[in-house]
């Protein structure tokens, strides 16, 4: 009885060493598909750039937000001062020369875009619009965004919980 208790627990624990290894495979080979001709530094350079705008975006966010749940009742000139001061640093932010120049321009014009949303939500909540424009100058920004990383073999990234 002791002996085959014995081996069970020795197929066992070959079995367990057997998978864990073929899981350690699997996860190196997946983490290694990235195209040849993608260079480590533009992808890391999108990256930092990605991470710049949302940061951007976080500092000066919350008096756009807390107006906009407050149905009206929260302090307007300040959720307007916000959105443009969102607008205004986004445009200040600096693409790297080192980039491909076609590159270089796709992202400036999707950080104009990201601008240009948020001076159109400050004019949406001027204004207390529906923000139809609002909607569309994102889809403009997402789309262009998410060329241009799409083009460099990266997903598309979404800023949607970021400007929210």
């Amino acid at each position: 009885m002791k002996k085959w208790i014995f081996s069970m627990i020795l197929v066992l624990v070959i079995v367990l060493s057997a998978c864990t290894e073929e899981a350690n495979n699997v996860d190196t080979a997946d983490s290694k598909q990235v195209p040849a001709d993608q260079s480590g530094e533009t992808v890391t350079v999108l990256m930092n750039i990605q991470m710049e705008m949302i940061q951007t975006i976080r500092k000066h966010l919350e008096p756009v937000t807390s107006y906009e749940m407050s149905d009206g009742a929260g302090d307007l000139e300040a959720a307007v001062e916000a959105s443009n001061r969102i607008a205004n640093e986004l445009r200040g932010i600096e693409i790297p020369e080192n980039l491909d120049e076609d590159l270089q321009v796709d992202m400036k014009d999707s950080i104009e875009l990201l601008a240009l949303y948020f001076e159109e939500r400050a004019a949406s909540l001027s204004e207390g619009s529906e923000g139809v424009e609002v909607t569309a100058a994102l889809e403009s920004f997402h789309q262009k965004i998410g060329e241009t990383f799409e083009a460099e073999g990266l997903h598309a990234p979404n800023f949607e919980k970021d400007v929210q």
